[in-house]
């Protein structure tokens, strides 16, 4: 090889070496969900779907996927609030085997937004308009380790006191651990990069994208799915530390104690796509900061991100608090174990219907909004309870109990009431973000 060509090779292999260190990123860290429900608008558009999801992003989450509603949105749960896009995954479990109950364990997300360009250092596109994709299987009962799909889907057992370096039964893994996480344990899903260019769905909603030729996480995309777009990676942190451990005690909604079955949808609601090309084409030093992106951060609220909650339809069913654990998983899903065929209903739970995500007021009530509180005492000071299930209607059925007009709720667990605004407060109301706890009893925001 003449000497000019081996030079030239080298560089190569030179710039292979250092280009996924240089490619800016950025993360909407520990977003919680914005509703946890049977619900799932790609799989199971329009019906309640097979098992329970944690759903993050845009506030118009409904059963049926419409990008021209979503991106209607009053807010996202992830701070930049350009982005009302819905990320989910299925809601784990723990299992307690003693007493054969279900309670849901405590979930956030970190979404990753990755430049991740192969050899040929394509361009990475912003997500064309309408996307929908999923990753994983929750059917998937064996793990293939040289499958791109497969690789995908792993786990972290946290631990920021000890290290575990060399112990391989903590190293990252395709299912469960077999011990405690003492930090939690972190879910963890890579989508496909690749996209035909063409459908912005397929029929087994994953068909349309590919993984690059590479790795699954970077690399050149293939002639069947030229077209590089942004890579999107979750991971999902579950509080499993805060729960005694046993062998099986991990459950997703779905039954599997695997983990093998863990997946995750994506579908996109980025209201401005200019805005989301101009992060990717101009904020390489980012590493994973939101505010060194100057694009995103002019749009970032995490104030709104906080107090978000869901405006449309949820399934009318219980889905377990860490009070009220269930003795069934909600759909057909009994336990699972093993790598099996799913065990089945006999009989098949019955259908629940919707329900509005939000309370509804009683008669003759009228929400105001959030007020202030007066420079010298309660704004509402003639009378008070509190109640571990606080909600809005139960706050204003106390109040009109008691003759008065005007019923507020502070601090998710208390309400106040009177006949007029004392202290300096007046009907003047505040940005809605500024009400960003969630009351006791359902969720709600005050």
């Amino acid at each position: 090889m003449p000497p000019h060509r081996k030079i030239f090779a080298d560089l190569i292999v030179l710039l292979l070496l250092v280009l996924p260190y240089v490619n800016g990123y950025w993360i909407f860290g520990g977003s919680k969900p914005l509703v946890t429900t049977r619900l799932d608008s790609i799989i199971s558009p329009g019906v309640v779907s097979s098992h329970v999801h944690s759903i993050v992003g845009g506030s118009r989450f409904s059963p049926t996927y419409s990008y021209e509603d979503l991106i209607q949105s009053q807010c996202s749960t992830v701070t930049v609030q350009q982005d009302v896009s819905n990320y989910w995954a299925p809601q784990l479990y723990y299992y307690d085997q003693g007493q054969g109950t279900y309670t849901p364990m405590p979930t956030s997300f970190n979404i990753y937004y990755l430049s991740r360009p192969g050899p040929e250092n394509e361009y990475i596109n912003a997500i064309p308009t309408g996307l929908r994709m999923v990753a994983g299987s929750p059917l998937r009962r064996v793990n293939n380790a040289s499958n791109f799909a497969d690789q995908a889907i792993s786990y972290v057992c946290l631990d920021y006191t000890t290290d575990h370096t060399g112990d391989p039964a903590w190293d990252e893994r395709a299912d469960f651990f077999q011990h405690q996480c003492p930090d939690g344990l972190r879910a963890q899903v890579f989508f496909p990069s690749c996209w035909d260019g063409v459908n912005l769905d397929s029929e087994d909603h994953q068909s349309h994208m590919a993984y690059p030729i590479q790795n699954y996480n970077s690399g050149d995309c293939p002639g069947t799915h030229p077209v590089h777009l942004v890579s999107l990676f979750y991971e999902m942190l579950v509080s499993v530390d805060q729960f005694s451990y046993a062998s099986g005690s991990w459950v997703y909604s779905f039954g599997d104690n695997t983990g093998l079955g863990f997946h995750a949808d994506f579908q996109d609601g980025w209201i401005n796509k200019t805005l989301l090309q101009d992060a990717l084409d101009n904020c390489p030093d980012a590493n994973g900061d939101v505010s060194a992106c100057p694009p995103l951060n002019a749009v970032a609220n995490d104030q709104a991100a906080s107090a978000c909650q869901p405006e449309l339809m949820i399934v009318d069913e219980p889905i377990g608090t860490i009070s009220s654990p269930l003795t069934v998983l909600p759909g057909c899903n009994p336990l699972w174990i093993g790598t099996g065929p799913k065990p089945t209903c006999d009989p098949v739970p019955a259908t629940p219907g919707f329900v509005d995500a939000k309370s509804t007021l009683p008669s003759g009530w009228t929400q105001l909004g959030c007020i202030a509180e007066g420079s010298t005492g309660r704004a509402l000071s003639s009378a008070s309870t509190t109640s571990p299930v606080m909600t809005r209607p139960f706050c204003a059925n106390f109040c009109a109990n008691l003759g008065y007009p005007y019923a507020g709720v502070e601090y998710s667990d208390e309400c106040y009431c009177g006949d007029t605004f004392s202290n300096g407060a007046s009907n003047i109301t505040t940005p809605w973000y500024d009400c960003s706890m969630s009351c006791s009893g359902n969720g709600e925001y005050k």
